[in-house]
């Protein structure tokens, strides 16, 4: 029993928290401005005095749409977000979700592709007295809206989410328009058709009534035209019509209507019957009536009389019909006297007797025929059995027919059934998606339609009710506009709406003094005067329940202006931790240097105004930080001080400029910035300079005559060098200027004596030239009789040649015995030839 009782507690405590936290999926949607939204909708249409009862239906659409949670899927019995793809039937205007009805038409289909299969795939069949029996009409492929029932083809079913109107697919929901809707003008052809189009905006629902203008007459066209809406063109101007009517009497006395269509005249005037036996009062378009006495004149033969009922005119002419008589079989036909009875003609009968096989096979009879005698073997509806019985009896078995009716869930069960199963009359019974009733529909296939009955629901107060699908009660969301009569459970009067459940929590400040940090501040928290906790349990540890409780006020949180322990900064902070503290900021006082202040974090100090170095702040331990002179790369060996450092006196060793001298000077003295540029650059180019003279030459190489510098020598166009310069021959020289040799005079020219002297020497080397050739050519005379000599020509022996004389010819004696054999043949036919002819 305790199992049972922890395992009841346990599944309580889940029911309690599935409703408690379930909700339809529409609830965390926001309302929606309705008037700016149904005027934007309404700005192109303009509807007149009497279109608010011919606009309801689409109102109501406007409104499933419009309020959260109203709209509802008949297939799952859940709401429609505004955020979830639809699909609207043609027909019924009913929502659905997209998912939904395409499943259900998926279903529907495959139910009848699984039934059609099962029926041999449409194919007749023999039963077993070999008798084809046909297949039975199977309906075209097809689903319907779970709704209105209206069929729409496989090609039909939905494959995305379009809006209302269909111009826009996956519309993307807008704060300021209607749900699903692309915010387009509607634009389809108004029903009835008068050739205008829809001017709403994109909406749900069928389209309003037309509410274009028209100048247009009455029915009768007797009153002058008036401009009415394009629905309600067709007006009556509530005046007689006055026409003559068909008696040719009286005249229409009914209001306006179209010509041609007066109503019969229904005055009323006194008439005889067609006999004139007698008289009434009827109505003016009705003088032609009968009463209902027979005739009774007699005819010529004094023994009939007419019994027509009330007519007109002679009887048959005056003759009596029965002069013409025939047989009773019909064969003989012959004119007699009518007080004679007819006479029968002795042939047989041979009318068709009532089984329509057989003929009656009696002799010429009057009065009807007998039943048909004769006996046949008769088979059963069904086929299964035969037995022999009179033609005009009909023959029933009592099997009952096993073959499954068109739901395929029930069978025939009809005695002697003849493959002509009625359709199943059960009641399908299956639970609907409602779980409350079953469906009442006669036994089908596939899934059941949707619950079609209605609840009402009403808010918390009572005033406002609601209809919903049945099962969507505790689902479905109801807006009522009245306010809340719950009283709050804090000090607070919190006006909102009608709701189901407890009312929410009290968002209000809690404006109370804080007496938690005793600092007399209002409390500008959240209200927590009612806050629900939970309620242990003893008895029932896994069961949860809830109680309101008051919390205490949270620490204050209002804003004071505290200053830091350095001074640097005045800040608000919370009132519960309103303390002077360090802002976490540097000290930033200025040390005894000059240079730097305190880097110690924000630190007490004894006066917090006073921004110079105080007890507490660290002193400086840096070195010195004053710029040193351009050049100079020595640090000041002094500690952090002032301005200006000592002169450097670091000794700096360097070469000279002609690099031969090593010189010796200060630091302070080389980068001594007094004095202007020029004499600047004067003196640290006096400082390296050795004094002696430089090495350098100038570019017609000569040594340069200045003293030790640096760059390019100077002024070297004045160097006046003694230059040595040569005739060609090199017999003629002499010194001159370096600057007469750079002006352009580099030799001399030749006298007399330097051409002979020049010929003489041309003649002396062509001399020498042929000896040297002469002497050549004998060396190497010399050198090849020495090759030959010791590298003469080899003697070789002579070869001896044999005459082999003409050649010798051999005899074929193959083809001599080829030639001998035919010359032969030849003769031998002649010879035979020559013998036959003789």
């Amino acid at each position: 029993m305790e199992k049972f009782n922890k395992a009841q507690a346990k599944n309580l405590a889940a029911a309690q928290k599935l409703v408690e936290t379930y909700a339809s999926s529409s609830e965390d949607e926001g309302e929606l401005d309705e008037k700016q939204i149904l005027d934007q909708l309404y700005k192109h249409y303009q509807p007149s005095d009497g279109s608010s009862k011919d606009a309801a239906r689409t109102a109501t659409f406007l409104e499933n749409t419009l309020h959260s949670g109203a709209a509802t899927c008949l297939i799952c019995i859940g709401s429609i977000r505004r955020v979830e793809a639809i699909w609207s039937c043609e027909s019924c205007y009913c929502f659905f979700h997209l998912n939904c009805i395409q499943r259900w038409a998926n279903d529907s289909m495959m139910q009848m592709k699984v039934k059609a299969a099962e029926q041999q795939n449409g194919q007749g069949h023999y039963n077993h007295l070999g008798e084809f029996v046909p297949p039975k009409r199977q309906k075209s492929l097809h689903w319907c809206c779970p709704q209105c029932r209206r069929d729409y083809l496989p090609a039909d079913k939905p494959t995305q989410y379009n809006c209302f109107c269909g111009k826009e697919a996956n519309p993307q929901a807008q704060p300021f328009l209607v749900p699903h809707s692309c915010g387009e003008i509607c634009g389809k052809l108004l029903q009835p058709k008068c050739g205008h189009d829809c001017k709403l905006l994109c909406h749900p629902g069928p389209c309003p009534p037309c509410a274009q203008q028209a100048n247009v007459s009455c029915l009768c066209g007797k009153s002058p035209p008036r401009s009415m809406r394009c629905i309600d063109k067709q007006w009556r101007c509530q005046q007689p019509c006055k026409e003559l009517l068909a008696c040719g009497k009286h005249k229409c006395k009914q209001e306006c209507h179209r010509p041609g269509q007066c109503p019969p005249c229904n005055s009323k005037s006194l008439q005889p019957c067609e006999c004139q036996r007698e008289s009434k009062m009827v109505n003016c378009s009705d003088r032609k009536w009968k009463c209902q006495n027979v005739c009774g004149t007699p005819f010529a033969c004094g023994l009939h009389i007419c019994e027509k009922v009330c007519h007109a005119g002679p009887c048959s002419g005056g003759e009596c019909p029965f002069q013409v008589r025939s047989c009773p079989c019909g064969k003989n036909t012959q004119v007699g006297p009518c007080s004679e009875a007819e006479e029968t003609c002795g042939d047989t009968c041979q009318k068709l007797l009532s089984c329509g096989q057989h003929t009656c096979t009696q002799r010429c009879h009057r009065g009807p025929c007998i039943s048909c005698p004769v006996r046949t073997k008769k088979k059963c509806r069904c086929g299964l059995h035969e037995k022999e019985l009179p033609c005009s009896k009909e023959f029933a078995c009592e099997t009952k027919c096993k073959q499954m009716r068109d739901c395929g869930k029930h069978a025939c069960n009809r005695k002697c059934c003849g493959d002509q199963c009625p359709p199943c009359e059960k009641i399908c019974g299956k639970q609907l998606s409602c779980n409350k009733h079953k469906c009442q529909s006669v036994c089908h296939n596939g899934p059941c339609y949707p619950c079609k009955l209605e609840s009402q629901i009403n808010c918390r107060c009572g005033k406002t009710k609601r209809s919903v699908p049945c099962g969507r009660e505790r689902s479905a969301r109801i807006v009522c506009l009245e306010l809340c009569r719950i009283s709050a459970k804090c000090h607070h009067a919190i006006k909102h709406r009608c709701h189901k459940g407890e009312c929410p929590p009290c968002g209000q400040v809690c404006g109370l003094p804080n007496d938690t940090s005793g600092c007399g501040h209002i409390c500008k928290s959240r209200c927590h005067e009612a806050i629900r906790v939970n309620k242990p349990s003893e008895t029932r540890p896994q069961a949860k329940k809830y109680e309101y409780k008051s919390q205490p006020h949270p620490r204050c949180d209002e804003g004071v202006v505290v200053t830091c322990i350095g001074g640097h900064e005045v800040a608000t902070w919370p009132c519960w931790n309103s303390r002077p503290s360090s802002c976490q900021r540097k000290c930033a006082r200025q040390l005894k240097c000059g240079n730097h202040k305190c880097s110690l974090v924000c630190h007490s100090v004894a006066n917090p105004k006073d921004m110079q170095q105080q007890l507490g702040c660290a002193p400086c331990e840096e070195g010195c930080t004053v710029p040193r002179p351009a050049g100079c790369t020595h640090s000041c060996p002094k500690g952090c001080h002032p301005p200006p450092c000592m002169p450097c006196n670091f000794v700096m060793k360097n070469k000279c400029h002609c690099g031969l001298n090593q010189l010796v000077y200060k630091c302070s003295e080389y980068y001594d910035e007094n004095g202007t540029v020029q004499e600047i650059i004067d003196r640290r180019e006096k400082l390296r300079s050795c004094g002696n003279r430089c090495l350098k030459n100038y570019p017609c190489t000569h040594r340069c005559t200045a003293i030790c510098h640096s760059g390019k020598c100077p002024n070297p166009e004045l160097c006046r060098k003694k230059v040595r310069i040569f005739c060609n021959c090199k017999r003629l020289k002499q010194e001159i200027a370096c600057d007469k040799h750079r002006a352009g005079q580099t030799s001399l020219a030749c006298d007399s004596h330097c051409k002979a002297e020049i010929s003489r020497a041309q003649a002396a080397e062509q001399q020498d030239l042929e000896e040297k050739k002469r002497r050549e050519e004998e060396r190497n005379r010399l050198e090849l009789e020495k090759f030959e000599a010791k590298f003469g020509k080899r003697k070789h022996k002579e070869r001896k040649t044999v005459d082999m004389g003409p050649p010798k010819s051999e005899i074929n004696w193959q083809k001599i015995s080829i030639y001998a054999v035919s010359l032969l043949t030849v003769l031998g036919a002649i010879a035979v030839a020559f013998y036959a002819d003789s």
